[in-house]
């Protein structure tokens, strides 16, 4: 599991949309209740795609993150789930424009997250995450230019 949760971070970058869409799993639970946002208990990965790659949350070309995962606990629940606790830092920038010369604001959130994986057609997939944040540092709050449209 390990490896697979490296490769759901590193599939975050917008030139590997293709890389996170063919972890995913046909549905996910994504549950961001703990921070004021709803919670998705069946959400499509066609939406889950639709939702991270949007221009006002990951796909903005301006904001560069990347989500460093401290301790990991493992939960098996069966066979084919399993709940991974995985203690995060999420560093964001924003730039001032496409090119990326000049830093407009940064973000970082320390958090622990929950993400869930489910065996499908005997392959693990990413299937969900439920953040919980503890502290954010800086601008987090205007990192994503109104993310999660409601």
């Amino acid at each position: 599991m390990p490896s697979f949760t490296i490769t759901f971070d590193e599939s975050e970058k917008p030139s590997d949309w293709p890389r996170l869409r063919s972890i995913i799993a046909p549905t996910l639970l994504v549950d961001y209740t703990s921070i004021g946002k709803p919670k998705w208990p069946d959400m499509s990965a066609t939406d889950f795609m639709a939702m991270v790659t949007d221009d006002d949350f990951l796909g903005d070309p301006c904001v560069k993150t990347q989500h460093l995962l401290g301790a990991t606990r493992w939960e098996r629940i069966s066979d084919t789930e399993v709940i991974g606790h995985h203690q995060l830092r999420a560093a964001h920038q924003v730039y001032t424009d496409a090119s990326l010369k000049h830093v407009k604001l940064r973000g970082h959130s320390h958090a622990t997250n929950e993400h869930y994986y489910r065996k499908v057609d005997g392959v693990w997939k990413f299937a969900g995450l439920k953040p919980t944040v503890r502290w954010n540092e800086h601008d987090f709050e205007k990192v994503f230019k109104g993310s999660f449209k409601k």
